[in-house]
């Protein structure tokens, strides 16, 4: 029946807002909760949607236009699913047309300004949405991913203080979610992000655990929170701790295979992430820090061939660099054999630019090594194959030549 509400307290769809409350008490004292609580429950439901002006406009949009608008919502959804927001943002804008206050596109209609990076377009509508519903969470969260998302986007160097701005933004809308919601752990752990993004990780640490105690218990749905804080341990040069966390995941995720094949795979991609940044700069504490999470993969998924692999690879990779931390140290090799131990590195990570700069550099490696005495050269080539032999073996043929030539010199 068409604006039954209306008929329901013998009212007009015109009706002005007192003429709607006068109504209410008039029918409320005819069918009180005692004598008829069905018809009290029912007069009651339309005076709540009726004497509020948004609930009111939205019943009176899908009166007009029937299934035409849940229909427009509908394919805008879908065109979101393809990731066409031009075309959902088209269709939103005809369902607020006809309903102005459909809330409903109108947060849809946010979402698809933040895909397209339209920063300034997203915040009306979040500013507008959190000003007609202060009590809906939801629109408070996806208000601080607007501010959140636009710091991410921003070139660092050149737009610091815009990106602190941003990110504290986001931070109150979430906090905002948070006085609405405090049970739901995924607005702590965004603040945590923002921090993260800061480069913060003492506050984001601390806010991941606030989002695993915010529902009072420890379940599965904590990993993503803890798994959060393996990676800012990391970034925090703690990649030690990742160990502790591994025991706190084990005693959270059910016993199934499943889960911890998802749960090796996240260990195993991040420390395989970690691991290409080590090798391209010869960084001992990154493939240090890949190793921690490779190991923790190998835990949760012992038979998986792949993440065996990895982690040997990169332990094969931290060999060397281990033994040049010792060379950097020894007094007993020429200056310039260090030197040399460096372009042997480079040389097994890939990290010469060109060949013309590999032997440039060579040349000059040589030539520094050569205006040592034959003795001592000899001696810094000894030491290095007796003391560190894997360094010996990343290039046995360039040391045996340096070898050569010094016992040639002492003939």
């Amino acid at each position: 029946m068409t604006y039954e509400l209306y008929q329901m307290l013998e009212v007009s769809p015109q009706a002005s807002a007192d003429e709607i409350k006068r109504a209410y008490f008039r029918l409320v004292r005819k069918y009180s909760p005692e004598k008829d609580p069905e018809k009290f429950k029912q007069i009651r439901g339309a005076y709540n949607t009726l004497y509020d002006a948004q609930t009111r406009q939205n019943y009176d949009s899908q009166q007009k236009y029937g299934n035409q608008i849940p229909d427009l919502i509908n394919q805008a959804e879908e065109k979101m699913n393809q990731e066409e927001w031009s075309s959902a943002i088209s269709l939103l804008k005809v369902v607020l047309g006809l309903a102005p206050a459909a809330d409903t596109a109108r947060n849809l209609l946010g979402l698809c300004y933040i895909h397209l990076e339209n920063w300034d377009f997203a915040v009306k509508v979040y500013r507008a949405l959190t000003k007609t519903n202060p009590e809906v969470a939801i629109y408070w969260s996806n208000f601080g991913h607007v501010y959140k998302q636009h710091a991410e986007s921003l070139n660092k160097e050149n737009n610091f203080y815009l990106i602190q701005e941003n990110l504290q933004k986001a931070r109150e809308c979430f906090q905002q979610a948070i006085r609405l919601e405090s049970f739901n752990s995924q607005y702590y752990l965004e603040i945590a992000r923002t921090y993260f993004e800061e480069k913060n990780y003492i506050e984001a640490i601390a806010w991941a655990e606030l989002a695993i105690s915010a529902d009072s218990k420890a379940d599965v749905y904590d990993f993503d929170a803890l798994f959060f804080i393996c990676r800012a341990y990391l970034f925090n040069g703690e990649s030690y701790k990742i160990k502790e966390i591994e025991q706190r995941m084990i005693s959270l995720l059910p016993d199934t295979e499943e889960i911890k094949l998802y749960a090796a795979n996240r260990f195993a991609s991040t420390g395989l992430e970690v691991a290409k940044v080590g090798a391209k700069y010869a960084d001992i504490n990154l493939l240090t820090a890949a190793i921690h999470f490779l190991e923790v993969a190998k835990n949760f998924a012992p038979n998986d061939l792949d993440i065996k692999e990895i982690c040997e690879r990169v332990e094969e990779m931290l060999t060397p660099l281990k033994e040049y931390e010792l060379i950097k140290q020894d007094n007993r090799l020429l200056e310039g054999f260090q030197r040399l131990v460096a372009f042997c590195l480079a040389d097994y990570f890939g990290l010469h630019n060109s060949d013309q700069e590999r032997k440039s550099d060579l040349d000059d490696i040589i030539a520094t090594i050569f205006t040592a005495t034959p003795t001592n050269i000899l001696d810094s080539v000894i030491r290095i194959q007796s003391q560190y032999p894997v360094i010996h073996g990343l290039n046995q043929d360039l040391f045996h030549q340096i070898k050569q030539t010094s016992e040639i010199y002492l003939e």
